[in-house]
């Protein structure tokens, strides 16, 4: 009993599909679907990492926003804490600045 050589494929072979449908096919096939499986993974993967991205600069958008109205924040306090700001609302409530001393009471019993 003599067996056949199996024809190598030619590119031709392989354009058209032949080693799918001719020959140990179920070997064939299963790499195909192994290679269906892998570029299922590294798309998804993808979309995955492009949604991150997204994510990312959406928060480093809000830090920034967030900072700025911190310093804003920061600079109108700091304002608001100067002596001169102080007795201006003060003279408007009619409460003068005192000449006298102030003293500590000590409450012994």
């Amino acid at each position: 009993m003599s067996r056949k050589k199996p024809k190598p494929l030619s590119i031709q072979d392989i354009l058209k599909g032949r080693f799918l449908v001719e020959g140990n096919t179920f070997g064939n096939w299963r790499f195909v679907f192994f290679l269906a499986v892998l570029a299922f993974i590294s798309i998804s993967s993808a979309h995955w990492a492009d949604k991150k991205v997204v994510e990312i600069r959406k928060m480093q958008r809000e830090v920034s926003n967030l900072k700025s109205k911190h310093s804003e924040l920061h600079r109108d306090i700091m304002q608001m804490r100067m002596e001169s700001y102080v007795s201006e609302k003060v003279l408007q409530d009619s409460i003068k600045k005192s000449d006298v001393q102030p003293f500590k009471l000590v409450y012994y019993k």
